[in-house]
């Protein structure tokens, strides 16, 4: 009798937990990330450098579950002593899709450019899949730790192309807006 009453319980709670994602509602999603690193390879050579990333993204659900929408991102890398920050500009669409319990699988693209000192170095193009979960703080607001794997690959204005990949965690928060 017990396990079906924790049963049911969890089939009721997740399916009230999965009111925020009905087909008309919105959402919307933000993150960033700051890192500083130093390194000393010998007494002479002393090296740091800070990076900072946000990224927004916003999403209508056309579907129960099934969100699509757009993601934008920028970010500023600069190393010590150096003259400018390298920024960098990416915006491209994004599919997301809700299994039971708040897990979800995401898709998206990106397009931009990289720049320093206000002159383009370079374009480039990122796929990412991922995985991840929204673990609601209440009826609207989110924690979403996601695991993320990254194609990439940048065009040179003059020059072959160069690709790599990365994977990577990240936290967001979300805000849900119901239909």
């Amino acid at each position: 009798m017990k396990k079906i009453i924790v049963a049911v319980s969890a089939l009721v709670l997740g399916t009230s937990a999965m009111a925020q994602t009905d087909k008309g509602g919105w959402m919307f999603g933000a993150g960033s990330d700051f890192s500083f690193v130093s390194s000393k390879f010998d007494s002479e050579q002393d090296e740091s450098a800070s990076d900072m990333n946000l990224n927004v993204s916003a999403g209508y659900f056309v579907m129960d579950n099934l969100s699509v929408g757009l993601g934008l991102g920028y970010g500023s890398s600069k190393e010590a002593g150096a003259d400018d920050a390298v920024s960098s500009f990416v915006v491209g669409p994004m599919v997301r899709y809700y299994l039971p319990m708040k897990v979800f699988g995401q898709l998206s693209y990106q397009i931009g450019s990289v720049s320093a000192g206000g002159e383009k170095l370079y374009s480039t193009g990122d796929l990412g899949i991922g995985a991840g979960y929204a673990a609601f703080l209440n009826d609207n607001i989110s924690i979403e730790p996601m695991v993320r794997y990254d194609m990439t690959s940048a065009k040179p204005d003059e020059g072959d192309s160069v690709s790599g990949s990365a994977f990577g965690l990240f936290i967001n928060f979300g805000i849900y807006l119901g239909n």
